[in-house]
């Protein structure tokens, strides 16, 4: 297990309960850090880490769904295991439907939690990664100039039939130019295919539906 730079963190305003689960995954080899109410956690815990949530639904303050939103509202990456004594099936469908890994009802076993933590971990892991590739990909596409976006824009746009011909016509600009374009928008992107440079659009948010005519059709308006 790769634990040692991760963070399970528990939010449990039960201090008996919340005592006991931090000895025990201790011992599993987890790095733990307890708190008493999402207030305190939301003061003391690293977005940046790896790690996941096992988190009391009902508490005083801030409720366990409460903190879910509010996780959800920053653009948190925190996997969340819900762990209560007072669940019901509304509750835990709607805290499933808002991403949470599992919903435990206690009293639970502490080896089932621990393999939905180490599910949770990797699912961490993913989504972090996830998101620094997004991350990079954006910064990317920002430093495209105007006219790359243009061009990146209808290339996306038209896909396969996008032809630097077609492309200068619509932008009124020499075929050259899209040429020199075109090829700066790869290399930049780092795209190695015009497949590859689709999917990256939209990661990026690029969902422009542009329509992009071939000279056959202006022809066929122009002769009717």
């Amino acid at each position: 297990m790769e634990n040692e730079s991760a963070v399970v963190y528990i939010v449990d305003d039960d201090e008996a309960v919340s005592t006991a689960l931090s000895r025990s995954l201790s011992k599993r080899g987890y790095r733990v850090q307890a708190f008493d109410s999402a207030e305190k956690f939301l003061s003391g815990f690293q977005a940046d880490l790896v790690g996941c949530l096992v988190l009391d639904i009902r508490m005083a303050g801030m409720s366990g769904t409460e903190l879910q939103d509010h996780l959800l509202s920053r653009g948190v990456v925190l996997p969340i295991i819900f762990v209560t004594g007072h669940g019901d099936i509304p509750m835990s469908v709607r805290a499933i439907q808002s991403g949470a890994v599992d919903f435990l009802e206690k009293p639970y076993s502490v080896e089932l939690l621990a393999e939905r933590i180490e599910f949770a971990l990797l699912l961490c892991r993913d989504q972090m990664e996830e998101a620094a590739r997004k991350k990079e990909l954006v910064a990317r596409y920002e430093s495209l100039t105007p006219r790359e976006l243009d061009v990146m824009t209808l290339l996306v746009a038209g896909a396969a039939d996008a032809s630097n011909k077609v492309i200068a016509k619509e932008l009124d600009i020499s075929h050259r130019t899209v040429d020199d374009h075109r090829a700066r928008v790869m290399a930049k992107m780092r795209a190695r295919s015009l497949t590859e440079l689709v999917e990256m659009a939209k990661l990026c948010g690029v969902h422009r539906d542009v329509s992009i005519e071939t000279y056959e059709d202006a022809d066929a308006r122009q002769c009717s």
